[in-house]
């Protein structure tokens, strides 16, 4: 799983604030409180810089030369750049993330940190003296950094419960040319660590910007055109109101059957065949379901009763089944790499997977 967070004389480029739960990988760089810019750039080693390098297609004459140990003439590999295309190159360590256009706007680390330190601080000065970075780190070899910055306040779901949910911006950007800006706002509950974009759906914003030249023109929050699109496009004005806690009491009242519960399982975590077959036999060692399948589905049915943050709900409500879900995606399914999970249960697959889950829930209940 930690194969895609970058590794410097073996510590993990990521950095958290631990005084409540560690990251599901257990890496990196742990703290007692969230952090200042400045400190979260060192730790989670993003303070490097990128620029854009020419890109030469070499003549055999001087493959040859290089193999060779012979030299080369400036004037030959001029001759021979590339137009309209570009390296991103990190300049502390030489090394070349991508292949871009000419046009494109690179994102500096620090102004990705800026960006979330601003936006959840809503005060539009200099922030390097307040801390509020949560986590952070770097993927791959640098072509890639994110960030999370807590929002001062949290929502209180249920008092009686101390049942809390802190609110987080997510930012992150690329630096090879494969992906856009982006930004989103989630909440986190405190217990778990769970993202629980499923439960906002419709109170939440994401928004993504082009590489393009002008990228940081639009990242600037003080200007205050731009502040006023961000804070409007990721719905802000929302995260604070009862739609929420609405949406969270309404999960709650939710009773889902056992026959309810094993069908929305099947039809998140199997293949469309395999959750028919599934919900005609009402047997998940069926020979027509793959192994694979039917361990996905036996990790969230023990996830439900026992995973992280379970504990705390009520057992066979559509909440209950949520959390679980979240959880088991979270902390116990496994990826190709972070980076892919990353992706994907931010905006990807898991992320879609229980997204659907969530609207069964809301079928059943309807």
């Amino acid at each position: 799983m930690s194969a895609m967070i970058e590794m410097v004389n073996g510590v993990a480029s990521f950095a958290e604030n631990g005084k409540r739960e560690r990251a599901w990988h257990g890496l990196g760089q742990v703290v007692n409180e969230p952090m200042f810019v400045a400190d979260a750039l060192k730790l989670c080693h993003a303070d490097y810089n990128v620029k854009l390098q020419p890109v030469v297609a070499l003549s055999d004459e001087i493959i040859h030369a290089m193999e060779n140990g012979e030299s080369i003439e400036a004037d030959k590999l001029l001759s021979l750049i590339i137009g309209n295309t570009r390296a991103t190159m990190r300049t502390d360590t030489n090394k070349s993330l991508g292949i871009v256009s000419d046009k494109y706007g690179i994102v500096q680390n620090k102004d990705a940190f800026k960006f979330v330190d601003m936006f959840c601080s809503g005060k539009f000065a200099d922030r390097d003296n307040t801390p509020v970075i949560e986590t952070c780190g770097v993927l791959g070899q640098g072509e890639r950094v994110f960030v999370t910055a807590k929002f001062p306040q949290q929502i209180v779901l249920d008092a009686q419960r101390d049942d809390l949910v802190d609110m987080y911006v997510v930012f992150t950007t690329s630096h090879d040319g494969t992906g856009s800006v982006r930004c989103m706002v989630t909440p986190v509950r405190v217990v778990c660590n769970n993202t629980l974009n499923w439960a906002m759906k419709n109170n939440i914003g994401r928004i993504a910007f082009r590489h393009s030249s002008k990228v940081m023109d639009r990242l600037d929050l003080l200007n205050q055109e731009n502040a006023e699109f961000a804070y409007k496009a990721l719905n802000v004005a929302k995260v604070y109101t009862d739609g929420m806690k609405e949406c969270f009491d309404h999960l709650r009242n939710i009773k889902l059957a056992e026959r309810d519960l094993e069908n929305i399982i099947a039809q998140t975590v199997l293949s469309n065949d395999a959750a028919k077959v599934f919900m005609e036999t009402r047997n998940i060692n069926h020979e027509d379901i793959k192994t694979r399948g039917r361990n996905l589905f036996l990790g969230v049915r023990e996830c439900l009763e026992s995973g992280i943050g379970q504990e705390g709900q009520e057992k066979g409500t559509a909440m209950w089944l949520m959390n679980g879900l979240t959880s088991y995606f979270q902390n116990e399914a496994t990826e190709r790499s972070t980076e892919i999970k990353f992706d994907s249960i931010l905006d990807g697959n898991i992320y879609n997977k229980v997204q659907g889950a969530y609207d069964l829930c809301m079928k059943i209940a309807a």
